[in-house]
């Protein structure tokens, strides 16, 4: 009967109440629009800080360029390349400053070296070939007397390392030395060769394998200032000759020395990357490779140096490796000049680019033999036979630094400065600004520092941005909301106490002519309410898809390659802002602020005495 009553008085002003209802309907879907939006931005970036790292790559630029010339035999005349020249080899100490505040610290990386005997480093099918094409040591004799300016007629008498046949006969020529010793018949020289494609046009010179020699006895070695280590090893000449009792010098034991380990390289040697984060490499970074089977290596096992690993697919398929399994590492060198994948092609190919012997002439010793667990198996790694030097590289086993126990300080094939390959950090998401200002504030002017978020500062400024929006849209709405609220309980309730007068005079007890007026009114409010806080979240829907959607997530600098926009896609869509108990609180928050309002005016309204009021006009 009340609620009867109730909805008769309020369908009395049929204009006034759809005239309200709209209005309720509009701003309270403009006030739900704000909150869900508000509730999706932040879900949003905490599922961005989860998701997106940034790290930092560290470059230092060369004080000066001299210019380089080779010799080509090929062509008689001299090709000229920059070369970058250092003042010195700046620390990466220098980057531990005041308020750099790292997640993880900067690392420069180097790359290990390391074999296991047996290992099967590629696909069966392909071994004899790749060995075949390695460099390889020979004895050979010329079959004339001949300069090696163009390519001469001789034959392998000898193979001390590598797959060159004995009695095999080759096409020799000394391409890049503008001033080439005379070989003379009947002789027997010895050298490394690397097989290679003929550049001379001549037929006669595409009749037999043609080869350059290299005298890959002459070490590199170099300590941790970038200070080549000066060696017993002093010869010029790509090649010797073998006179009697050769092999009892120190320049013939350091050619079986070379022969020896260059077996062991070619047959069984990978490259192991220390790191102190999997992040940190960019392979991994951006999502090119990630872990297929297992897991990663945890922070704890990178902070105490636990004896475990991760390695690629292929490698662990060929060799019969799985989750659980342990890995023998056996490291001998390291390069602190480049990155895996510039000497482990992650085609498969690959180059050396300097000597295996040390300072003395022998062989780097290994420094390192250990058994790792292996904890994960990762997948993904690209093909590429160009690398850029931010590929994982072939066959590569990732370890924690802090697990290799003894120092590399006497194994260093290479040392170079800081390159955005080999040396990063990983700062707190949207820090760049700040940690730039205190960086460029140290004056440090040939370093050169790059971030890579995966997209995070475009993301993140799109979600402060419609944070933004959010609040203005609950603030406006919000008080709207509530004047219309006042409003339309004002003329319902404050405006009709005649009306509450005459029910009182018929006996209705004020609980009564509370439920009188409120039936009607919560029904209209009820009805705007749910239909607008509904309304709203529909729309955050597709204004949330519309905010991130179609956003490129990953900085493709490094990956010309791949498009690696695909790769996070899940993001761009994300329905963070779609929860539907967002708009239920919301239509129940407006129905008790409605119900507080109409308790406010009726307690006026039934302090007044009936008989007094109904002595009164019309109001």
């Amino acid at each position: 009967m009340l609620l009867k009553n109730s909805l008769k008085q309020i369908g009395r002003t049929k204009a006034r109440v759809i005239s309200f209802l709209l209005l309720m309907i509009l701003t309270v879907t403009f006030l739900s629009l704000g909150v869900n939006l508000w509730q999706a931005s932040n879900k949003n970036m905490e599922e961005y800080e989860e998701v997106f790292t940034t790290i930092g790559v560290v470059n230092q630029k060369e004080n000066t360029v001299k210019v380089t010339e080779t010799w080509d035999a090929s062509t008689k005349e001299y090709t000229y390349q920059d070369e970058p020249i250092y003042d010195s080899i700046l620390p990466v100490s220098l980057l531990d400053f005041e308020g750099a505040n790292y997640i993880t610290p900067p690392e420069q990386r180097p790359f290990y070296g390391a074999y296991t005997p047996g290992i099967k480093i590629r696909p069966e099918e392909l071994e004899e070939e790749s060995v075949r094409n390695w460099v390889s040591i020979i004895e050979f004799m010329p079959y004339e007397d001949a300069i090696p300016t163009e390519p001469v007629k001789v034959k392998i008498t000898r193979v001390l390392g590598g797959s060159r046949k004995e009695g095999e006969d080759i096409w020799f020529c000394a391409q890049y030395d503008d001033n080439p010793g005379l070989l003379k018949a009947g002789k027997t020289y010895i050298t490394s060769i690397q097989p290679s494609f003929s550049p001379f046009s001549d037929a006669k010179y595409q009749s037999l394998p043609y080869a350059v020699p290299y005298n890959f006895t002459i070490s590199n070695q170099m300590n941790k200032k970038g200070e080549k280590i000066k060696g017993e090893n002093t010869y010029i000449q790509d090649w010797t000759e073998v006179t009697d009792q050769f092999y009892e010098t120190k320049e013939g034991q350091n050619w079986e020395a070379i022969a020896e380990v260059s077996d062991q390289f070619i047959r069984y040697t990978f490259p192991v990357i220390p790191t102190n984060k999997t992040g940190l490499l960019m392979d991994f970074h951006q999502g090119n490779v990630s872990i297929s089977q297992g897991r990663d290596i945890t922070e704890e096992e990178y902070i105490s140096g636990e004896k475990v690993c991760i390695l690629p697919q292929r490698f662990a398929g060929r060799n019969e490796l799985k989750v659980g399994d342990k890995i023998n590492l056996r490291l001998y060198y390291s390069d602190y000049k480049r990155s895996a994948s510039l000497s482990f092609f992650p085609s498969g190919g690959g180059i050396l680019h300097y000597s295996l012997l040390n300072a003395k002439g022998e062989a780097y010793p290994v420094f390192e033999d250990s058994d790792y667990e292996i904890v994960g198996i990762y997948s993904g790694t690209n093909q590429n036979n160009n690398p850029t030097g931010y590929e994982i590289g072939n066959n590569a086993v990732v370890i924690p630094s802090k697990s290799v126990k003894n120092s590399d300080e006497n194994n260093i094939a290479d040392y170079g400065p800081m390159k955005s390959y080999t040396t990063s950090f990983q700062i707190k998401n949207g820090t760049t600004k700040e940690y730039m200002e205190k960086f460029q504030a140290l004056g440090i002017d040939n370093l050169e520092i790059s971030f890579y978020d995966g997209g995070y500062e475009k993301l993140a400024s799109g979600m402060r941005n419609l944070k933004m929006v959010a609040l203005i849209l609950v603030a406006v709405s919000g008080v709207t909301t509530l004047a219309i609220l006042f409003f339309f309980i004002f003329l319902f309730i404050t405006k009709q106490k005649k009306r509450t007068a005459i029910e009182r005079s018929l006996g209705m007890s004020k609980k009564e002519c509370i439920l009188s007026m409120l039936y009607g009114i919560l029904g209209v409010i009820s009805i705007g309410a749910m239909a607008g806080s509904f309304l709203g979240f529909k729309i955050t829907g597709v204004v949330m898809a519309d905010s991130v959607g179609g956003e490129e997530l990953y900085s493709t600098a490094y990956s010309n390659w791949v498009n690696n926009s695909d790769k996070m896609a899940k993001l761009s869509t994300t329905g963070a802002g779609n929860d539907p108990v967002i708009p239920i609180l919301l239509c129940l928050v407006v129905i008790l602020m409605a119900l507080l309002i109409a308790f406010f005016f009726m307690k006026n309204n039934l302090k007044a005495e009936p008989l007094g009021l109904l002595s009164k006009g019309e109001e």
